[in-house]
């Protein structure tokens, strides 16, 4: 499952149509796919009824990004947990509130990290994102705690 895809709803940074995305998953043999436009839930309730229509689990969140800067990861386990993640962008964008280097204690979500963002302690929905090129950093004792 890819658990960090991107569609043109990630302004500047997506630029597949929802359709092609799926598309693509599908003529690859995903049967799971999650939608984690960057700071946006706007393509989901499309994505999930494209996905339904050729047998794709789909799975939705968002990328929550401060800049440049990938801060974490989270998908919904449930409607309410898309309402956490948009009222966590809300607060961002209408109060100007930054988003912590750490994810709230969600309720609904399950928060994926980045390497370069580990908090000391994981919660019990919070995991590790690691991508293939960096598989090789985990021997490393400081990642063997986690």
């Amino acid at each position: 499952m890819y658990l960090n895809c991107h569609s043109y709803h990630s302004l500047r940074y997506g630029t597949l149509p929802l359709e092609t995305l799926v598309q693509q998953a599908l003529a690859c043999g995903v049967t799971s796919l999650a939608l984690t436009d960057i700071n946006t839930v706007t393509g989901i309730y499309d994505f999930v009824k494209i996905c339904r229509k050729v047998g794709i689990k789909p799975v939705v969140g968002m990328e929550f990004r401060e800049g440049n800067r990938l801060r974490y990861i989270g998908l919904a386990k449930t409607q309410r947990g898309i309402g956490e993640l948009c009222r966590l962008l809300t607060a961002r964008n209408c109060e100007g509130i930054p988003l912590p280097d750490r994810a709230p204690d969600f309720q609904d979500v399950i928060t994926i990290y980045p390497l370069s963002n580990v908090p000391q302690q994981l919660g019990t929905d919070e995991y590790i994102g690691i991508r293939p090129s960096e598989l090789n950093l985990l021997v490393q004792e400081k990642w063997k705690r986690l």
